[in-house]
């Protein structure tokens, strides 16, 4: 009997058990499947594609090293020349919103960015192929009916056809949202913008809201609603541009940058190879900020950082840090710009930087030599791949410790077979006291924004670690 009693007792025991057992094991089941999973979120991106990479609509297959290093120096020319026209003209004092026009646009079909987007806009989605401007802060697309616009690489966005697209009203002389959108109201009661270009050329057309599709790492689609949207309806004087908008990432208040948080970041990698597919462009919160960290004031809609010296190797180099000062009136300053190619800098300190590369290029190679049509450049005969491995990198050092740092392949561009050129000039003559930081100095490093905290992350890295 006390056999019995004892079996009886052990199998309540071990049934007690096993109940504990699948209450706690329950229980974590439970709480596992209520808890936010720990991964990263995806990030909001946009593939970004180099004018002369084989995805870009612009790609010449039998164009010479040559005659895309002419283009490119001539459209980062034109492009600062228009950057210090357009500065001069807001520093005299003269308002964006001045005679219903906005002159703060910089892409033409003589200039062109160095980026170009690819997204999707409205339900159903229409791709988009859009200049990237860093100096520009409205976003516009080629709208149906469109008078005046040339052929493009992408259907024209027809907005009766997007369920998702509204015109923004506003009523004649009253104050509306008009102001805040970078448009005028027009008679119809429609929000007007025109843009000009410095070269005489205009877009004109209505702001509305639209939904805009941008992608996400994880290889899904992110609709996100854009406030101010500009539909252009005519294009005058611009021909031949196979992009259908432009993506406006500026800092004014209308600008998508502003309306998707104030924060982005791009990678560029490798701006000689035709075939580098990992270039990207992410908004928001997503934005990547790693690496270090420095100080960014936006004026007129650009960015400008504190450049406190340069060195070359080991050698820091003899320039005065204040000929590089933003000054109170506007001019001067260092401008991080993505849509020019080189790099221009204010004289003074560009003849210290060049006399220095020049004293070491002397040492092993055969020059220096000139190009009529650019003979501001220094050159010398020979490759950057082989003649170039063992030469020092330049570091730009801005606030806070940061620093950009150039190699060879930054530093220096192959401008044609057996001639090297460096890829910083002087500033032109119309922008004498601006320094340009340009794409070619950025390649290999992730660059954050983040426009409310005036700061700017640099980290050098392979973009194509981003892409997960």
């Amino acid at each position: 009997m006390a056999m019995a009693d004892t079996t009886v007792g052990l199998s309540l025991l071990f049934l007690l058990i096993a109940q504990i057992v699948s209450l706690l094991f329950s229980s974590h089941t439970a709480f596992a499947r209520t808890t936010p999973s720990a991964s990263k979120p995806s990030r909001i991106t946009a593939k970004l594609i180099h004018r002369n990479s084989i995805l870009s609509p612009y790609y010449k297959p039998n164009a010479t090293v040559w005659e895309l290093n002419q283009e490119a120096l001539h459209r980062s020319h034109a492009r600062v020349q228009h950057i210090q026209q357009i500065r001069r003209i807001f520093n005299n004092g003269a308002s964006i919103l001045d005679n219903d026009t906005m002159s703060m646009g910089l892409i033409a079909d003589k200039i062109g960015t160095l980026f170009l987007a690819k997204l999707s806009i409205g339900q159903p989605p229409v791709p988009q192929l859009l200049d990237v401007d860093t100096g520009s802060s409205l976003t516009w697309i080629r709208c149906v009916p469109c008078n005046g616009c040339s052929k493009q690489d992408v259907p024209m966005f027809d907005p009766s056809k997007s369920s998702s697209y509204a015109a923004t009203t506003c009523t004649k002389g009253s104050s509306n949202v008009c102001g805040d959108s970078a448009g005028t109201c027009s008679e119809a009661g429609n929000c007007k913008f025109v843009v000009s270009y410095a070269d005489g050329t205009r877009v004109e057309g209505i702001i509305a809201s639209e939904t805009m599709i941008l992608e996400t790492t994880d290889e899904g689609q992110a609709p996100v609603h854009i406030n101010v949207l500009g539909c252009a309806n005519i294009n005058d004087g611009v021909t031949d541009n196979q992009e259908s908008g432009l993506l406006g990432l500026g800092t004014e208040k209308y600008s998508v940058l502003k309306q998707l948080g104030g924060k982005f970041s791009h990678c560029f990698g490798d701006m000689h190879n035709p075939n580098y597919e990992y270039n990207m462009l992410v908004f928001g919160d997503g934005a990547i900020f790693e690496g270090d960290v420095t100080p960014i004031d936006t004026h007129l809609g650009y960015y400008f950082v504190i450049l406190e010296g340069i060195s070359v190797g080991e050698e820091k180099l003899d320039i005065d840090p204040s000929i590089f000062k933003l000054q109170s009136d506007g001019d001067g300053g260092v401008m991080v710009d993505s849509g020019t190619t080189y790099t221009s800098m204010v004289k003074g300190a560009y003849d210290v930087l060049r006399q220095k590369v020049q004293s070491l290029l002397d040492q092993f190679l055969n020059g220096p030599t000139k190009y009529p049509t650019f003979p501001d450049l220094l050159c010398y005969k020979g490759q950057v791949d082989r003649d170039l491995s063992g030469f020092p990198a330049v570091a730009l050092h801005l606030a806070q410790g940061a620093d950009i740092v150039l190699d060879t392949h930054s530093m220096f561009v192959q401008m044609e077979e057996g001639t090297l050129c460096m890829a910083v000039e002087p500033a032109d003559k119309n922008a004498e006291e601006l320094t340009v930081i340009g794409g070619l100095a950025l390649q290999s490093y992730n660059v954050g924004y983040d426009i409310d905290g005036g700061k700017m992350h640099v980290q050098r890295i392979d973009c194509q670690l981003l892409q997960s």
